[in-house]
């Protein structure tokens, strides 16, 4: 174990001499300081508008993270999933002669000093915004960084080194714990249909004795109850069965044989997930663990020129067994569907619901700043030395790899538009005007993906590109919305209020692909 405890504070230390080198490195520090800052000053008020900024606030978020993102964890261990092993692993800790089960426990260091940082920021944040006791906090700080790394370390153990039942035994737990999850989505359900049929659900759900009285997962939420609001005759019987729970586990881990069999399932896991990261980074799509499977499909080109890039994807387009929709469309649905709820909501309460159009937009806006941090096609094209060889012009190449892109953000912009607008009742102008400002915004951030990767290439990495498009992004929309909130104010008219930021829209896409296009131009501007 000493060994492999130099091993890690070694690369930990090396790690943070190589990034304090980088220049890039104190970019990243700003921007995080800006941030946190930001966070800080917005979290109050927004907690105090929402009613949460007490400690029963603050148990509410913890259950709820413990209820539905606990068991899919343990599920991707039953299953000899979820831990990732470096190259330097597979070489030198794999093969030293070390407890298979004290390497499993070395892969876990990182979670528990990810742990630490986030129980030590809970503790403030508990202390600051939710005006709980600091004794509280402290002890809450203590007790649950103890004894839920020992139980998470122990089941990480017991299922990931699990080497007595067979593998189809192992992924029936998993199965159970996806049914469990099922199991309390229902019973949130039929809280929501029969008892409460409003937010306020989620409150009477995660309160309830039934959800406390889980195993492990209930049982922790009991745990953070008791430390947090005072006892109760279930949380108190809860937390006892959670500590002897902890400690049983961790006599059985120990126990356990375990002769490091989950080695090559640790290495084909590891080499998948890359595999599948450097898939999502070319715009591929795929499954963890899983070959993707393709129909037989066709295309007739039409065109020349930088049109062959377009009928090229559209062809793999068409071999995807899901053509252009995506986890994307679903979501824009569900979106939908949030906002329908709030609107009926809204106007059942008596509230005032003039500028309900403008829902739309915003939540257009949240979805271009937040999602698809990955590239798409278009960045497997540069990669192609075919795409620079094509006799036409950088801006025709770059439309044309990007086009897909377009016509995937039509369908989905009417998955978000459609069912809102049937439900208010909405002009056909509105739609069209929304539909329109809709794919302006995935294009802004697409070539905003562009722009960067011409102007720093691999200057920044992907993390530094992609702060610096969610920034750009943010100063777009920003003056977006103060444009559309002028002309509204000054004509009372929602079409001229979105043809005013749609034209905006339009003027800033095109610069930024005008700016982008230099990618297309040649091979050495990479």
């Amino acid at each position: 174990m000493g060994g492999l405890r130099y091993l890690y504070l070694t690369s930990m230390k090396n790690r943070i001499k190589r990034a304090l080198h980088k220049p890039v490195t104190y970019v990243y520090l700003l921007i995080g300081i800006f941030y946190i800052g930001f966070l800080a000053s917005a979290l109050g008020p927004m907690l105090t508008q929402w009613g949460m900024d007490t400690p029963k606030g603050l148990v509410f978020i913890l259950s709820f993270v413990c209820c539905f993102f606990t068991p899919a964890g343990l599920a991707s261990y039953a299953k000899r999933k979820g831990m990732l092993f470096r190259p330097s692993d597979v070489h030198f800790v794999f093969s030293s002669p070390v407890n298979p089960k004290t390497v499993l426990v070395y892969t876990q260091l990182k979670q528990y000093l990810m742990g630490f940082v986030l129980n030590s920021a809970l503790a403030i944040i508990g202390i600051v915004f939710f005006e709980i006791a600091p004794w509280k906090m402290a002890l809450y700080f203590v007790l649950t960084f103890v004894v839920q790394n020992i139980l998470e370390s122990s089941l990480v153990v017991l299922l990931y080194g699990n080497e007595r039942f067979s593998d189809n035994t192992m992924k029936w737990v998993a199965r159970g714990l996806y049914l469990l999850i099922a199991a309390l989505l229902l019973f949130a359900a039929y809280l929501f249909f029969f008892v409460e049929p409003s937010f306020a659900v989620l409150g009477l759900f995660l309160d309830h004795p039934f959800v406390q009285c889980i195993p492990i997962i209930g049982w922790n939420i009991a745990f953070i109850r008791l430390l947090i609001l005072g006892p109760t005759t279930v949380n108190v019987i809860c937390t006892i069965l959670y500590l002897v729970s902890a400690c049983l586990l961790f006599v059985l881990a120990k126990r356990m044989k375990c002769t490091g069999a989950y080695y090559e399932d640790a290495m084909k896991f590891a080499d998948d997930y890359q595999e599948l990261l450097n898939k999502k980074m070319q715009g591929e799509s795929g499954r963890l663990g899983k070959k993707q499977s393709f129909k037989q499909a066709s295309v007739e080109y039409k065109g020349g020129g930088a049109k062959a890039i377009f009928y090229r994807q559209l062809l793999e387009y068409k071999k995807n067994r899901t053509f252009i929709f995506s986890w994307m469309t679903l979501v824009n649905l569900a979106v939908s569907g949030f906002l329908i709820y709030a609107v009926v909501t809204g106007k059942k309460e008596g509230l005032d619901m003039t500028a309900q159009y403008f829902l739309l937009p915003g939540a257009a806006a949240y979805i271009a700043f937040l999602f698809s941090a990955y590239k798409t096609k278009w960045a497997k094209e540069l990669e192609n030395p075919y795409t620079y060889l094509i006799p036409d012009t950088p801006f025709r190449k770059l439309w044309y790899a990007t086009l897909m892109e377009h016509i995937r953000a039509v369908i989905d912009g009417l998955a978000l538009i459609l069912p809102f607008a049937i439900a208010v009742k909405m002009s056909p102008v509105l739609i069209l005007l929304n539909l329109l400002l809709y794919v302006c915004l995935l294009g802004n951030k697409l070539y905003f993906n562009v722009l960067s990767e011409a102007l720093l290439g691999d200057v920044l990495g992907a993390t530094g590109k992609s702060f610096l498009r969610m920034f750009g992004q943010m100063i777009v929309i920003s003056l977006a919305i103060i444009i559309a909130v002028i002309i509204w104010a000054l004509t009372e008219s929602y079409e001229l209020a979105f043809c005013g930021i749609l034209v905006y829209m339009i003027i800033i896409t095109v610069l930024l692909a005008i700016g982008g296009s230099f990618s297309f131009s040649k091979m050495e501007a990479l």
